[in-house]
């Protein structure tokens, strides 16, 4: 997200005190730490918090009467503060070389290596970095925990009664606004800070600036209502061009900007709303509160349209410039996010953060209405209560409009419908009045409950048409199966499993619908909270600062004025999203009147990814009084006390709450890289925003300090929800939104360990051993790979610090013959951790497991292959291609040659020993396997030597441990060569010796055809070739290895060796009857050559396009003109012949798995290889959809979804053709057929 999204640079422990000063990145040069920050050698820049020597007078840096002193007095001799001049501290850290006291021993700077040229500073510019970086800390969290937990209960100069119970945190953050709005609002600062409009003098950087201050700004905690455009009202194309970031001022801009950017931060930017407003000089600068709401409305009404992806009929977005006549901030290019980003998953990167950018905008406008500036009913349709009606019944009419209907217009409605419950739901928490304000003010609870029946009546309630994408079993992305994996079990569980299933089948009679995603959860949350606002402890839905904001007294009297509660005293304000002739909302409009609307606007949302999460509650739900209770009491004993402080503490409210902050901050914090290449914020600065929720949660007494305990265990819980759910490495597509980003979630986590390392950790064990025993056969494979996945990189960066005996209790699943889910989860975790470490298995085997444990030889020793059976021939060949290098030529004449058939016959039959005619047999093909298995010897080679290295690691540590009888008495010699790429040798040879290759397939289909009896079909027989290479590649790869056999296919279907039918038949097993052949990574290789053959095809019609004949090519340079060549008619020309190159093999592979799926039978439970089939289906329906829409829809202006859907129409392959051939295999088990219906409804929600 642009803008303040980015800004969390002033948590920096070695950040910049101001413009110049701050001292070095050390853990002294804090500005906000207790210990003072001096400037540069005693230079400009302010003092660090410190405290004097009594401790009774707390320093904030925006208060005008604090001196440094005390024990950790600020430094910086000298420093200059909002023109105003301090002495330097003194104090045991005053000075001295840490900081700038009076000893002239400040820290030496490094030396300019590039340039001696002095960096030229505009003065305006430093102090509005400044200004940023103070509005943008000034509610922080984890700042206003320090400050708060060294304040007396009596130190309050106010003794109003709502000031005294209010929370020490957010006293503190009330007198932080407070002290700033002294600062802003001062007789010298206010025609400095508050300018607007007409007066608003050009405060953006120049363009010399943005050259020489880049290092600078990347410190300051910019943001993008920090470069405003300069210029009156323009005209453009008719419309005119609003500079709303000017008439709103640069204060203005910058607050609302932190308020849509800083989620935690929200009630404090409300407080510095109403406290500028009625501090600010009336005769000059009145109406600063109107402003903010003006610009907010406007953004808001910009954001809505990019939520919905509302388009106009040029096909211009809503949200370009010049298309709503409003241009918000757009040249701060340091602080919006690069073009890839914005645009990145799956397409809608902008719709994500404008989503979120619009919910925090409402909760701000929200605190306002509670406050009372902003009308909460009074103002008829322009009230908050009017603002959310409205967006209440744009809702229900784009439900109505996209009922019942396959057509991807209504359905794009549909999902706009659930855009907008989810927002008008999660703000209606935060606009309900409370005691705090006196129980009057905001929106009653009778209010609020008419709009959530509305919202559950007809958008996302049990009565609506609202089918969750996270369904157990049904939803595309379902993370929980509807059921169990029929697993192999352990010698003595299966009477007690068995036991367990008929009480669970007696107690599922009649059970709610499940809550399978936040959308639902927040429904529910919201429904409790109206009926019991005591339902949850969250203290940011009452959090009230302003309260602790005072003002004079009305008083005639000349001694020392009275202190009174601020108040606004201004008539209230009232929210305009259409704003007249400005247009600055397109598509509520639209909603509105939709069934007179024309077709000027269309609403094109194309996904609720990023908005919308599954639901996945990895510890038990508080205790609702039932006959368990019992059980848990002894139980207590051996849980952990935190744990049980979770479980028992943390309402289903709690739980909400806390996972939605959580979310707001992972997105609104994380990383960014601009188009400039200028960098925001990093993994810790993100864990420690995770971290300062622990301080919005209410004790028993509103005030005890363990209101936080066992948080913890939430954080964990919502982290690796997101994490199970995150987008399946080698999917072929992009993470859907950043909070489906499996490195960032890892990062995040691994720095969350480094933070609390007293906490963390043991609620990973806890939570990972949790889903081991209760969740894991109930997971999808993707979602028990992923976790798999997580948990080798998080032991790969700790040193693989994880409890022995959940090692040896894990063993026996791996040992096991036959596949279950347990099993592979510790076996995908152990060969992860393999590949990320640069020693393979011999590191996990050295460092990671116990000694002597069996995880080593059942997962990894199990791949051992043995040299014995290479016979001369192979030897021969290998030693031709590898080692003398002798031309392809040569070796192709060989391969093909009587003599290999004399020298080899020995081990070959004959054609007719194939008793069943098959073209599939592997004696068929031996050339074609012999010449493959030469080329790829050195994936054999290096996969022999590390198993045998991980063997001899395992021997050693076991013999180091005492166990002699494993001691390796041949261990193997490691002839690696450290310089080789083997991967990068492949690649090469691939190309130099694909003649060999398609020889051998050639003289092989001719021996077939000369022998067979009956008619062949050509086509078919070189496609078993083709599958015989990929065949034989699979079985030199590890299975594990999918980096390696991904680039190797890859590679061949490049080199046009093998076509990408071929590898979607080899994936499917086509030569095999029984679906326990199939990899549960099946889906990935045929989404790979579903990739392959779109970018072929769209690569011929390019080529085609310029082609003079001949094959010779024409550059044709038009300037950007298409001298009268239909644009349109080229873009479907492409669609068409991407449709045709990749729906044959989806049909393919959706009627190859069906069957397969179909041969498996149980009653009860689920075979674990038709849960991989099922699984499969859905995703790789859901990747050809993003391959087909971002390659051939993406590049048009014109083209939609909607488009795609027609063009899978006219070839039989839309969602109703395609679910229809699912749900005619016919299959005997009961759980195949439960299966085969819900990959039925997925694949047409989804096409």
């Amino acid at each position: 997200m642009e803008g303040a999204l980015s800004s969390d640079r002033y948590n920096d422990r070695g950040g910049s005190s101001s413009s110049r000063g701050g001292g070095s990145n050390d853990y002294y040069g804090s500005s906000h730490h207790r210990r003072g920050g001096g400037g540069r050698g005693g230079g400009r820049g302010r003092g660090g918090r410190g405290y004097n020597n009594n401790n009774r007078h707390r320093h904030h840096p925006y208060r005008r009467d604090d001196h440094g002193g005390g024990r950790y007095g600020g430094g910086g001799g000298g420093g200059r503060r909002h023109n105003d001049r301090y002495d330097g501290g003194g104090g045991r850290r005053g000075g001295g070389r840490h900081h700038g006291g009076n000893n002239n021993r400040g820290p030496r700077q490094p030396a300019n290596r590039f340039t001696t040229e002095t960096k030229s500073v505009d003065p305006q510019y430093a102090m509005m970095k400044q200004l940023t970086a103070m509005v943008a800390k000034m509610g922080d969290l984890g700042g206003a925990a320090e400050v708060a937990a060294t304040m007396g209960g009596d130190e309050n100069n106010n003794s109003e009664a709502a000031v005294v119970m209010m929370r020490p945190v957010v006293k503190a953050i009330g007198m932080n606004v407070s002290d700033l709005v002294e600062v802003l609002c001062g007789p010298q600062n206010a025609q400095l800070f508050l300018k607007f409009g007409d007066d608003e003098s050009a405060t953006t950087t120049t363009a010399n600036n943005d050259d020489n201050n880049e290092e600078e700004a990347s410190e300051g905690g910019d943001i993008a209502a920090m470069n405003l455009n300069d210029g009156e009202a323009k005209e453009e194309n008719d419309v005119k061009v609003i500079n709303a970031t000017k008439q709103a001022g640069t204060l203005s801009t910058l607050l609302v900007s932190c308020a849509y950017g800083l989620p935690l931060q929200t009630p404090s930017y409300a407080a510095l709303t109403l406290g500028v407003d009625v501090k600010a000089p009336k005769e000059t600068h009145a109406g600063f509160a109107g402003r903010c709401v003006d610009l907010a409305m406007r953004c808001l009404g910009r954001d809505l349209d990019m939520a919905l992806e509302c388009r106009v009929a040029s096909g211009v977005g809503a949200h370009a410039k010049g298309d709503d006549g409003i241009t918000i901030g757009e040249n701060d290019k340091d602080n919006v996010r690069c073009l890839a980003e914005r645009t990145g998953g799956c397409g809608n990167g902008n719709q994500i953060d404008a989503y979120y950018r619009a919910k925090f905008l409402l909760r701000y406008l929200a605190y306002l209405t509670k406050i009372g500036i902003v009308a909460a009913e009074d103002g008829g349709d322009q009230s908050f209560l009017g603002l959310l009606q409205m967006l209440a019944q744009a809702a229900t009419n784009a439900a109505h409009a996209s009922a019942n209907s396959n057509d991807e217009k209504k359905r794009a409605l549909g999902r706009a419908s659930r855009v907008l419950a989810s927002l008008i739901l999660s703000v209606l928490p935060y606009a309900m009045n409370n005691a705090n304000d006196g129980g009057e003010k905001g929106l009653s609870s009778d209010t609020i409950s008419d709009l959530v029946d509305v919202i559950e009546s007809n958008v996302v309630g049990q009565t609506s048409n609202y089918s969750s994408d996270y369904d157990p079993g049904s939803g595309p992305l379902n993370i929980l199966l509807k059921g169990e994996l029929d697993d192999a079990h352990l010698a003595g569980e299966m009477e007690e499993e068995e036991e367990d299933e008929e009480e669970e089948e007696e107690e599922d009679g009649d059970q709610p619908a499940p809550c399978a995603d936040t959308l639902q959860d927040l429904l529910r949350t919201v429904r409790k909270l109206v009926s019991s606002s005591s339902s949850t402890r969250f203290a940011l839905l009452g959090d009230s600062p302003w309260l602790a904001l005072t003002m004079d007294a009305q008083s005639s009297s000349m001694e020392e004025q009275e202190k009174v509660p601020m108040e606004y005293s201004g008539e209230q304000l009232v929210l305009d999203l259409v704003g007249g002739g400005e247009d600055r909302c397109k598509s509520v409009p639209y909603l509105l009147s939709i069934d007179n609307a024309d077709d000027s606007v269309e609403i094109i949302c194309r996904s609720l990814d990023g908005i919308v999460f599954g639901r996945l509650a990895i510890f038990d739900a508080p205790s609702d009084g039932g006959d368990d209770d019992e059980e848990d009491e002894e139980d207590a004993e051996e849980t952990n006390p935190n744990l049980e402080s979770y479980t028992k503490s943390y309402s289903l409210g709690d739980r909400f709450f806390l996972a939605d902050a959580i979310r707001d901050v992972l997105m609104c914090h994380r990383p960014m890289v601009s188009d400039a290449g200028a960098d925001r914020n990093n993994a810790k600065e993100v864990a420690e925003q995770v971290w300062s929720i622990s301080h919005l949660f209410l004790g028993a007494d509103s005030g005890d300090d363990s209101s936080s305990k066992g948080i913890e265990f939430g954080i964990i819980e919502t982290l690796i929800s997101l994490i199970v759910q995150c987008t399946p490495q080698g999917s072929g597509m992009p993470s859907s939104s950043p909070l489906n980003e499996h490195v960032y979630l890892s990062r995040v986590l691994l720095e969350l360990t480094k933070l609390k390392p007293s906490l963390i950790p043991q609620a990973i064990v806890l939570a990972v051993s949790g889903m081991f025993e209760d969740f894991m056969p109930s997971l999808t494979t993707t979602a028990r790979d992923n976790l798999g996945h997580w948990l080798s990189f998080h032991l790969t960066n700790t040193d693989y610090q994880w409890p022995k005996s959940y090692w040896e209790h894990w063993a026996p699943y791996a040992a096991i013959d036959q596949r279950n889910s347990r099993g592979d989860f510790v076996a995908v975790a152990l060969w992860s951790m393999a590949t990320l470490s640069p020693e393979g298995p011999e590191t996990v085997a050295r460092e990671c497991l116990p000694a002597g444990t069996s995880l080593v030889q059942s997962v990894f020793l199990n791949h051992k292959r043995s040299n014995v059976d290479v016979s001369s021939t192979e030897t021969d060949l290998i030693n031709r291609i590898w080692d003398t290098s002798e031309d392809p030529d040569s070796i192709r004449q060989h391969i093909i040659s009587d003599e290999l058939l004399e020298s080899y016959g020995s081990t070959i039959r004959s054609i007719d020993d194939n008793v069943d005619n098959s073209m599939s047999q592997p004696k068929v093909w031996w050339r074609t396997r012999l010449a493959t298995r030469a080329l790829f010897h050195p994936v054999s080679r290096e996969n022999t030597r590390m198993i045998s290295l991980a063997e001899k690691a395992w021997k050693q540590k076991a013999s180091a441990d005492g166990d002699n009888d494993m001691e390796d008495e041949h261990p193997a010699e490691d002839g690696r060569d450290e310089t080789e790429d083997i991967l990068a040798d492949l690649s090469d040879a691939i190309a130099r010796f694909k003649p060999v290759l398609l020889a051998a397939v050639a003289r092989d289909a001719d021996a077939y055809d000369s022998e067979a009896t009956g008619k062949v079909d050509d086509d078919k027989l070189l496609m078993a070739g083709e599958v015989s290479i990929l065949s034989e590649i699979g079985s030199l790869v590890s299975a594990w290895d999918s980096t390696a056999i991904f680039s190797l296919i890859e590679c061949l279907m490049k080199n046009q060796i093998v076509s990408s039918l071929a590898v979607a038949t080899w994936a499917l097993c086509d030569n095999a009857d029984e679906s326990t052949n199939v990899s549960p990574q099946w889906w990935k290789v045929v989404s790979l050559a579903v990739n392959k053959a779109i970018t072929d095809a769209l690569s011929k019609v390019e080529s085609s396009s310029t082609d003079l004949g001949g094959g010779i090519g024409m550059i044709i340079d038009d300037g950007g003109a298409n001298d009268g060549v239909d644009s349109t008619e080229a873009d479907v020309n492409r669609l068409d012949e991407a449709l045709k190159a990749a729906v044959p093999i989806l049909k393919y592979s959706l009627e190859r798995a069906c069957h397969l799926l179909s041969t498996t039978n149980s009653p009860k439970k689920i075979p674990i290889a038709a849960a991989d089939l099922a699984e499969g289906m859905k995703r790789l329906s859901r990747a050809a959809l993003f391959q087909l829409s971002s390659l051939a829809l993406s590049p048009s202006p014109t083209l939609t979804l909607s488009n795609l859907q027609r063009g899978l129409m006219s070839i039989d392959a839309d969602g109703e053709k395609l679910a229809s051939a699912c749900q005619a295999v016919e299959c005997d088990g009961e759980q195949e057929k439960k299966l085969l219906q819900h990959v039925a409804f997925s694949v047409e929600k989804l096409f």
